[in-house]
């Protein structure tokens, strides 16, 4: 997804190698037929088309991030913040190339700038370690202003209990996110539940085509010992503890249930099971429990009149609290 100069130079000579090539066949063929030199044109054309999504993204990369999206990442996404500044330059990156490309469209609500940003944030968190990774398929998301059933519907009569989605048949490249859950994912960072996150590493784990609970940056090595152990567990009653029963529906939901656990209580993840939190940590080439435990002490929970951990200067209460307390769920 980031562009780098290594990358830029790649695609900049790939372009350049095929359009002189296609110049030159046609400047080959007018030899015979002069006619053909009216075609000329189409090696700019073609060299344009193949530098067209880097050079986007370079701009992008370029252009300022949002003051809203980065109070909203302050404010309530734990994982962000316990980023060091390089990290958190590949994570604004990251985020700013997906919302440029991946439309968030609301459903009967309103998709403000926070509940914009959380999307960007589910989907980044999981592929900060997987360099190169493409949301290649999906082109939108919807925000839904509740939860919704198997028909994608919220009205009317029948089973409203989900709360994302990847879209299937017609609604294929789309996701389904439940605003209230998407925002309430990220107000709670040690339930170890987020439907952002979850929906998401549905789309890490298809990228190889299929939803099978093995995401194609599972190598050979960490592979073998994962099949054999969802397979297990699939059929066990007895290591369930701590996990969403939701986990054992399938072998991709249970990958994508611990992957919300993954990222949201890695320390506690890895004291109940090192073997599994250790097979995560392959797959996703990230260790979240080191990431937190590093920066715990100057990074935890923000109180209100702590100072902004934007570097404002001023108040959290008085700067990015404020910034995105519209549409985030009121704690009773």
């Amino acid at each position: 997804m980031l562009v780098s100069p290594e990358s830029d130079r790649a695609n900049r000579r790939w372009a350049v190698g095929v359009s002189v090539a296609l110049a030159l066949l046609i400047a080959g063929l007018a030899f015979v037929r002069p006619w053909a030199l009216a075609a000329l044109p189409l090696a700019w054309a073609v060299h344009w088309w193949l530098r067209r999504q880097t050079v986007r993204r370079l701009k992008v990369m370029a252009s300022p991030f949002p003051d809203v999206w980065e109070a909203a990442l302050q404010t309530h996404v734990v994982y962000y913040r316990m980023l060091g500044e390089d990290q958190r330059e590949g994570f604004r990156n990251r985020m700013k190339i997906f919302l440029d490309e991946v439309a968030v469209t609301g459903i009967r609500t309103d998709v403000d700038e926070t509940t914009r940003a959380l999307v960007g944030a589910s989907a980044v968190i999981p592929i900060m370690g997987l360099d190169d990774f493409e949301y290649s398929g999906l082109g939108e998301v919807l925000i839904y202003p509740a939860s919704f059933g198997a028909d994608y519907q919220t009205e009317g009569e029948g089973d409203k209990n989900t709360l994302g989605m990847i879209g299937v048949n017609h609604l294929s490249g789309v996701m389904i996110l439940s605003k209230p859950s998407l925002l309430a994912g990220f107000s709670n960072s040690g339930d170890k539940r987020n439907v952002g996150i979850h929906e998401f590493a549905h789309l890490v784990d298809k990228a190889d085509g299929e939803v099978d609970g093995i995401p194609v940056s599972a190598s050979a090595e960490v592979t073998e010992p994962w099949v054999k152990w969802v397979g297990q567990e699939l059929q066990s009653e007895g290591t369930r503890a701590g996990i969403d029963d939701y986990a054992y529906t399938n072998e991709a939901e249970y990958f994508a249930v611990l992957s919300e656990y993954f990222f949201e209580k890695p320390a506690q993840l890895q004291a109940k099971n090192p073997k599994l939190y250790a097979m995560l940590r392959k797959m996703y080439h990230q260790d979240p429990k080191r990431l937190f435990r590093g920066r715990r002490k100057r990074r935890g929970k923000i109180r209100r009149n702590d100072p902004c951990p934007c570097g404002s200067g001023d108040k959290f209460k008085h700067c990015c609290r404020r910034k995105t307390m519209q549409g985030m769920p009121v704690k009773p």
